[in-house]
Formats: structure tokens, sequence, C-alpha cells
């Protein structure tokens, strides 16, 4: 993709505010000299600016209950917000909700803002709060949140500013539901109206979608009536599709761009190493999975899925892959950062491809063909695959992989097209609950593995119930114990994963712990453009 100049972008006329839909050709839209000036505020963030993010997809789809992945995600909440957030440290905190929590253990209660407008300028109601979480439990919606509300028995509006959800049981999980960057507040009237959500983009946030033009660029400019009266600082934010890990670097290293996503771990050293550049990242939650069709021949022998987990050189993978960038899982999917069980599950995966070799002889797989696919958009996801190869044809395996674009590769892997896999991502939130998308047998992964262990779900929903917190960790102990036996999916490495900016982009945060999220661009502000 040819890269332009930000000067070059910002030239020219006035921004199209009214519009709010998918632009299907053209060019950028060109925003006003004056959008890139910044105002300096003694003692407090600047004001004004145009922030250019070189984004590593080009999302195409912005409906606010559905994520295609965490590109997705920094434009959906821009646009909208949910009832609450995370904030920079990673702590559940108030959005649109002034007050929220449990009243007893099966009732949970959120105060709404009084103040709060849609970008059309109608307010917000509780009737908009009732009908987005019922769409997110629609399942025709496929909400990413859906199935953490499966508890949700009720949800109604008790007054004008108070909503009130009961369970069927009690669910520690809620909270994080709420939070999740597609737990987003909609307009039902405009939903009711017709609006294409997956294209068009209306919300409450601090900025309003200006449009798309597939391929080049994604626009937001301030929302002037922000319930939030000092946010947003930035006039505005461009998101320019980079999927070419060399070529979103170069764009941030010559000031293409101010702020980049998914910095690859080949140039980890080169960020950290540019006294103009910030690296903001963790080392927690991003981690690749070998994932298999588990009711496909002979991937259905759990003999066969140890034998490949156990191929798996982790520490070469990390070497190779990551440059050292991230540490080798060869025990629990969850971290200790949120799990103190974990380190006890330390080295329940070796490496032995001689044990590995056995296992396939006892399950008559000697010489086994392995048919992997993984995506060639993300080199987080595709290195390591790439660097697993190795140690799976020293068991005497003929590996053949297969690279896919990001989103012909999510399909592949729904349509079960291939019995192996090999992917990367992240929990949606820290806390172990999150395990249920993984080995749960309605998760969202799982569903791709044709997994469901009775026991595993057992637990799982246990876990959900249980406040305990020594309780609940020898519950989910025991639930990675059995995923660790029964290996629908083998952990490879988690990675260090991260955003980079110039220093003068300054108040964004990386959160430590709880979900990714993007809400930190609404608290961003410049000291001064490139």
């Amino acid at each position: 993709m040819a890269m332009m100049s930000r000067r070059s972008f910002l030239a020219g006329g006035a921004v199209a505010l009214g519009t709010t839909t998918l632009a299907a050709c053209g060019n950028p839209v060109t925003l006003p000299e004056s959008m890139e000036a910044v105002r300096p505020r003694p003692g407090g963030p600047n004001r004004g600016g145009a922030l250019h993010f070189g984004l590593s997809t080009d999302p195409a789809n912005l409906d606010p209950h559905v994520s295609t992945g965490s590109a997705s995600d920094y434009l959906r909440q821009l646009a909208y917000n949910g009832l609450v957030q995370y904030d920079g440290s990673g702590e559940i905190v108030a959005d649109l909700a002034t007050e929220f929590g449990w009243t007893d253990e099966r009732t949970y209660k959120v105060r709404l803002r009084p103040d709060v407008q849609f970008h059309d300028g109608s307010a917000l109601t509780t009737d908009d709060v009732v009908f987005s979480f019922r769409r997110m439990m629609d399942e025709n919606t496929a909400a990413t949140s859906g199935p953490l509300l499966d508890q949700v028995a009720s949800i109604e509006a008790v007054d004008a500013t108070t909503v009130v959800f009961t369970f069927k049981q009690p669910d520690v999980a809620f909270p994080f539901a709420l939070a999740a960057p597609t737990s987003n507040i909609v307009s039902r009237k405009w939903i009711e109206s017709g609006a294409n959500t997956k294209t068009q983009v209306m919300g409450t946030g601090p900025f309003r979608f200006v449009e798309r033009i597939p391929g080049v660029s994604t626009t937001f400019v301030r929302f002037d009536d922000y319930f939030e009266p000092e946010l947003p600082y930035l006039n505005g934010i461009v998101f320019q599709p980079m999927s070419d890990d060399y070529a979103r670097v170069t764009a941030l290293r010559t000031a293409t761009v101010d702020m980049i996503d998914y910095v690859p771990a080949t140039h980890v050293g080169v960020i950290t190493g540019n006294p103009r550049l910030r690296f903001a990242s963790d080392k927690t939650f991003g981690f690749g999975f070998v994932g298999f069709v588990t009711s496909r021949r002979p991937f259905d022998d759990v003999r066969v899925r140890r034998a490949v987990a156990m191929s798996i050189n982790r520490p070469s993978v990390l070497d190779t892959a990551l440059l050292g960038n991230g540490r080798p899982m060869d025990g629990a999917l969850m971290p200790e950062i949120f799990a103190p069980y974990a380190r006890q599950l330390d080295d329940s995966t070796p490496y032995d491809p001689e044990q590995a070799k056995y296992l396939l002889k006892q399950a008559g797989q000697e010489g086994l063909t392995l048919p992997v696919v993984t995506t060639s958009s993300y080199s987080v996801i595709a290195r390591p695959a790439q660097a697993m190869l190795p140690g799976l044809r020293a068991a005497g395996m003929n590996v053949n992989l297969t690279q896919q674009e990001w989103l012909t590769f999510r399909a592949s892997v729904a349509a079960k097209t291939f019995p192996v896999h090999s992917w990367g991502t992240a929990p949606k939130f820290g806390d172990p609950a999150s395990l249920r998308d993984f080995i749960g047998g309605t998760g969202t992964f799982a569903k791709n593995l044709d997994f469901q262990d009775d026991r595993i779900d057992d637990l799982l929903d246990q876990g959900r119930r249980t406040t305990d917190p020594a309780l609940r960790n020898e519950i989910y102990l025991e639930a990675e114990k059995r995923a660790l036996e029964l290996v629908p999916m083998t952990y490879t490495v988690r990675r260090e994963q991260g955003e980079a900016h110039y220093r003068y982009v300054r108040g964004y945060e990386h959160p430590p712990k709880g979900a990714w999220t993007a809400t930190a661009l609404r608290r961003t502000w410049m000291e001064k453009t490139a």
C-alpha cells in the first residue's frame, strides 16, 4: 500500500461531519489544517491535534456488539460507550454509569448519567440500555459478549435512570462482561430504523464517525457534546490500515503516523532503542495456541493431540519467532497475575519428540500428515506457527502449513476446513472465568474444536458461581489440569504485545491487566504534531 504524507492528508477542505457511512471509493477524507493545531494549556493536557494511527488491519465490520479482532475494537470504542470501562490500571470504573454494583448475590443495579446524548442529538434512556443488552443476548446477533450474559434472567428499567439485572445464579464474571469492548449501548430508535451497523456508526462516544474508505482510512472527529466536557482532547483520529509489519513500523519511524498497534517482535528493539518513541506493552495476555478439531480423525485420539503438543519446542519458538520477547507456555493458560494456581502447572507439556514418536506409534499414526492453517496477517501468529515446524518434523510428522489473510483464516477455522490451526489471541478479561472461551463447551474457541467435556463445564460453572478466592483457585486449577490432559488445544508462547507512539503523544496507557482496551485513546493528547 502506498503511504501518503500527513501534510497532504490534512490539507484541503472541511470535514463532512454529517457523513456516517462507509465510502465505497475515493480519496481519504481531508481535515482542515486547524484540526492539526495543538492548543497548549498550562498545567493540563493540551487540546487539539489529529492523531494518525497505523492500524494492523482494515476492520470491515463496525457493529457495536461484534468483534472481528482488536483492531476493530479500537474503532468501536471511540464512537460507543459501555456502562463501565477499564481505566489505565486495568480496574473497572464508571462509563455511562454513575453507580453500579451488586445489591445481593443475584441482583446487579446500574444508575445512568443523566446528561448523555447520542451523536444524532437524542438522549440516552434506560430503554436503550435494556434494548442493547437484549440485542447482545439474541443469538441472531452473534454478539461477542453474548456468552457472558447467559446467566442473566431479566433486565428491567425500574425508573428513568436505573436498570436492574437479575440472575439465574451468582455470576462473578458479569462485571467483566459489562466492561468488554463489545458491550456497548446503542440507540434503539437508530437500530430499529434499519441502520446497517456493519458500516454505519452512531453512539454516545467521544468521537463521531466521519467515513471509512476501504484500504485507505477510517476517520473520526471530536463529538462536541460528549458527556465528559473535557474529553476528548484530540480533534480527530485517522486510522490508516497497514497490514505489513515492516510498512507499519516504517510509517511510524518516518512520522507518517504518530502511533501504531501490534509492534512486531522483530522490531521491539528498534522501537525501544529510539529515544523519540515509546513502547506501551504487557507480557501477560497475548498467547499462541495450536487447536485441534477433536471430532476429526486422527485428532479424535488424545494420543495424537498430545504427541503434537510434546513436539513443539517452545523455548526455540520464542527465540526464533519473537526474539525472546515473551515466555514459553508449558502449563496453565491463565497467567499468574490473576490465577494464583498457575505456577503449579509449569512443565506440564515438556518438549519430548521421542515420547511424541512413541505416542504416534501407539495410535497407529507414524509419519502423520499434519495440515495446519494460520494467518499471514499478523506476524505474532504466523512466525510462531512457522517456528514450531522443526520440532514437529523431528517427531516424524509431515507438516503442511497454509497461511491465509485474517478474515479468510477466521472463516476457515470456523468452518473446520483444516483439522489443525495455529492462532494467537488473549483472554477477554483478567479472571479465570475467561477460560470458558477456550475450554468450555459453549466457548467461542472451543466451538472451533468440537470440544466439550462435562467435567470441565461443571468446574467452570462452579467457578462463576463461587465468590471465595481460595475455593475458586482450587476449582480452576482442576479445570486447567483436565484441559492439559485432554489437549483440545496446546499453548505455545506468551508474547509481549503492545503499541508504539511518539513521545509527544501523551496520556495513552496500555492496561497491565483486564482486557486490552482502546478507551485510553479517549484520554490521549498531544504536546505537538510531527
